[in-house]
């Protein structure tokens, strides 16, 4: 099994649901990520605290850069899966996407010995 990153971006922010939204979402949230577990597949990921920085060699940005039409990126997961088209499978099903968010499904490259 590769393990994989799901970015997850956009989405609708918890401030602009009803309280019966949130919670039916954090249900959604406990049910898709016991599954992860069960099927031995979550590695980790957490939500992400908004704002942030981006560095590059001509300095240090005071926000991240993010692409509005993306959407910003709130979260993370690492998932263990057999392919790609599996990870996307997974990825699939998260509620964030239900969320009106979207996910990007990116393979993580296994570290050569140094």
């Amino acid at each position: 099994m590769k393990e994989y990153l799901l970015l997850l971006r956009g989405g609708k922010l918890a401030a602009s649901k009803t309280e019966a939204e949130n919670k039916a979402e954090m249900q959604a949230w406990g049910a898709y990520m016991g599954g992860l577990n069960q099927k031995g597949q979550f590695v980790g990921g957490l939500p992400l605290v908004g704002g942030g920085k981006t560095v590059s060699a001509s300095g240090t940005n005071h926000e991240a850069v993010t692409s509005a039409k993306e959407g910003i990126v709130g979260g993370y997961l690492v998932i263990k899966a057999g392919s790609l088209d599996e990870a996307a499978q997974i990825a699939a099903a998260c509620p964030h996407v239900t969320n009106e968010g979207n996910v990007e499904v990116r393979e993580i490259a296994p570290m050569p010995a140094m």
